[in-house]
């Protein structure tokens, strides 16, 4: 891997010599930036791996001999802390499947340069915004960093069709009996206020629309493809409440403050997988998961956390959406849900999903996973200009809460 300081290295893999020729061209101006290398093959791809680590690898899928799907397996394997890129015209679904595991994002050709350029960005930037010794002591030891769940893609990819229906979307998450229920659960809660209650999941879809629909779906399925056996069911479950109030909260304090629709999804996002890096340390680390929660009784998580590996789980979830090409905001907000930045002026939804946080631990059922982490630093609202809103947005979860404990 890069140093701090130097440049990212970048491995692009086609068998078409003209594709890496036209990516040489495109990316010339980035040549200061990142240390690019091509190769026409994935054997070749993997013999210049072995010589020299690599940040990211962009990767086509149908290749002679070794494609793709199977490349990128053997990176996961071999570097499990490269960023994997699909760049690909191929829409066969069987060979894009083979990728879920081992793919963060996935880019259709023909791309825009802009395009391209910008995933390289994000999946890039926030290891540099963390602190690349912090985070580069802790991707080695992970076993395991999932990668887009398949349904999510599946849906991505209707979504983006020119065509694109909530009917086909629905029939996609009807096919899933416990997204379709949660997502029923979701749509029919006080959080919001619908006159009648839904049954059809089209319809629930076309009610919430597609970028909230987006939110749940990841949210939902990243929670379901986590085995962690050692930890308490009871913790899980109860972290999965607590995420998906937080996801209602914000979203209903983010409409209180009339902020654009884009903004209320990126908050509804944000709050339901605010936490997802609990479960990555979870799922690596299950003893030392298992010591850092019974600390955390009386401790914030997330100190106990940055204490053992440097990072806390608030930095490993965002650096998980960053790679997945989740939107700047929505990593902010991860990145940031205990400890806004110091410097500078973070977005709106930072705030936002910073008081929904902590709102709910301290409305919550008390037993919530960190809830020492619930105060609400009084200068930390001073600094994300929301001291003046907070009793407004307390009384705003409130009445959420017994709306929602009335309408169950």
């Amino acid at each position: 891997m890069s140093e701090p300081g130097s440049r990212a290295t970048v491995l692009f893999v086609d068998d078409e010599p003209l594709v890496l020729q036209g990516l040489q061209r495109m990316l010339r101006p980035e040549r200061d930036r990142w240390d690019m290398h091509f190769a026409a093959s994935a054997e070749e791809a993997l013999r210049l791996m072995a010589e020299s680590p690599f940040d990211a690898v962009v990767s086509d899928l149908r290749m002679p001999g070794m494609d793709g799907a199977e490349f990128l397996a053997c990176v996961m394997e071999r570097s499990p802390q490269t960023v994997r890129i699909v760049l690909s015209g191929e829409m066969d679904r069987g060979l894009i499947f083979k990728t879920v595991q081992c793919a963060h994002q996935y880019l259709a050709k023909p791309c825009q340069p802009d395009a391209l350029k910008s995933a390289l960005e994000r999946a890039l930037a926030l290891r540099r915004m963390m602190g690349d010794r912090r985070l580069k002591s802790l991707l080695p030891q992970l076993s395991s960093l999932p990668s887009l769940p398949a349904l999510y893609f599946e849906i991505l990819s209707e979504i983006q069709a020119p065509n694109a229906s909530f009917k086909r979307v629905g029939e996609l998450i009807a096919r899933d009996v416990s997204l379709s229920a949660k997502m029923l659960q979701i749509v029919n809660s006080a959080f919001f206020g619908l006159p009648r209650r839904i049954a059809d999941i089209a319809e629930a879809v076309s009610l919430l629309g597609f970028d909230t629909v987006k939110g749940l779906v990841l949210s939902v399925k990243v929670f379901s493809q986590f085995e962690v056996g050692r930890i308490p069911a009871r913790w899980l479950e109860e972290l999965w409440r607590h995420s998906s109030q937080v996801g209602l909260f914000a979203r209903g304090i983010a409409l209180s403050e009339k902020l654009p629709r884009r903004s209320l999804d990126e908050a509804f996002t944000a709050g339901l997988l605010h936490d997802v890096g609990k479960l990555i340390f979870a799922q690596n680390f299950p003893d030392a998961a298992v010591e850092m929660i019974a600390s955390a009784a009386t401790r914030p998580l997330w100190e106990v956390e940055s204490e053992r590996f440097g990072v806390s789980h608030a930095e490993l979830g965002a650096y998980l959406l960053s790679l997945w090409g989740i939107g700047e905001e929505v990593v902010a907000a991860l990145a940031h849900h205990h400890r806004p930045p110091e410097a500078g002026t973070p977005g709106r939804v930072v705030g936002v999903v910073y008081a929904a946080n902590a709102l709910e631990h301290r409305l919550g059922p008390g037993d919530a996973p960190g809830a020492p982490a619930a105060a609400l630093g009084l200068e930390v609202c001073r600094r994300l200009n929301i001291a003046g809103r907070i009793s407004a947005w307390e009384a705003i979860c409130r009445k959420l809460s017994a709306e929602e404990r009335l309408h169950a």
